[in-house]
C-alpha cells in the first residue's frame, strides 16, 4: 500500500501591499535615475573637458619653450599640434558632447606672448566656475564658463572689456583693451566675420584669422556653419 506524502511547502501569493512596495521601488529608482543620472552624465563629460585643455594647454605651453612665441593659431579638433618635425600632440581632442574645437585665443602678432583656451562646463553648479571668475562669462562675447590660461593673462579679459565702458581718452589715445573678430567657415566654403557663430551651428571659431587657417579647410563642408543667422551686419 502506498504512502501519500503531502509536502510541507506550500505557495505563497502576492498580496497588494507586496506588489504597492513594488511598485514604490520601480518608482524611486526610476526617478532616482531621471533626476541624478544626468547630472553624473555632465560631471562626467566636464571631467573630461577639464583634462582636454590641461592636455592642450601642455603643449601649447611645450611650443613656447621651444619657440619663445605661442602658437598663432591651432589646428581643428582631431588634428596634431605641431612644431617644425616634432609633433606635440597627437590628436587634438574635441568637447565630448558637440565634437567641435575648443575657442583657442592668442594674442594678435606674429610672436603671441599670451593666450586663452576656452570650454564651457554644462555643470554649471561646479565651483571651479567660480573660482576661475567665470560665473558671469569669460572669453569672446561672455559666453564660456571654463578655460585655462598662460600665466600672464586673465581669463576675463574679454568679457571684463565687454561690459566696462572705458572714459574717454584725453590725448586721443585708442582703447587699450584687446579687440577679437570670430572668423568661421561659412556656407560656401568662405571664411568670413560672424557676430554669433554658435546661431549658425558653426563646427570651429578662428579668433582674429581672417584666413581661417589658410582657407583649406572651409572647402569641407564639414567645416561650415549650417546657415547664415549669426553674420555680422
Amino acid at each position: 500500500m502506498r504512502k501519500i506524502i503531502k509536502s510541507n511547502f506550500s505557495k505563497k501569493s502576492f498580496t497588494l501591499v507586496d506588489i504597492l512596495i513594488a511598485f514604490a521601488i520601480i518608482g524611486a529608482v526610476s526617478i532616482f535615475s531621471a533626476v541624478y543620472a544626468p547630472i553624473q552624465l555632465q560631471k562626467a563629460r566636464d571631467a573630461v573637458r577639464k583634462s582636454h585643455l590641461a592636455s592642450v594647454k601642455n603643449a601649447i605651453e611645450e611650443y613656447y619653450e621651444d619657440t619663445n612665441c605661442y602658437p598663432q593659431a591651432i589646428p581643428v579638433c582631431g588634428e596634431k599640434i605641431i612644431n617644425g618635425n616634432l609633433v606635440l600632440m597627437d590628436n587634438i581632442p574635441c568637447d565630448p558632447k558637440s565634437k567641435i574645437s575648443y575657442t583657442y585665443v592668442p594674442e594678435v602678432g606674429t610672436c603671441p606672448k599670451w593666450y586663452q583656451l576656452y570650454a564651457n562646463l554644462e555643470y554649471t553648479k561646479d565651483k571651479i566656475i567660480d573660482k576661475i571668475g567665470c560665473r558671469n562669462g569669460c572669453g569672446p562675447d561672455c559666453q564660456f564658463n571654463y578655460g585655462a590660461a598662460s600665466s600672464n593673462q586673465n581669463l576675463k579679459t574679454f568679457c571684463e572689456a565687454a561690459q566696462t565702458t572705458p572714459p574717454p581718452a584725453s590725448n586721443g589715445a585708442k582703447d587699450p583693451q584687446p579687440e577679437i573678430v570670430q572668423y568661421v567657415c561659412a556656407p560656401g566654403g568662405k571664411c568670413e566675420a560672424y557676430a554669433n557663430p554658435a546661431l549658425s551651428g558653426c563646427p570651429d571659431v578662428y579668433i582674429n584669422d581672417p584666413t581661417c587657417q589658410g582657407g583649406e579647410i572651409c572647402k569641407n563642408r564639414k567645416n561650415q556653419c549650417h546657415d547664415a543667422r549669426g553674420k555680422t551686419n
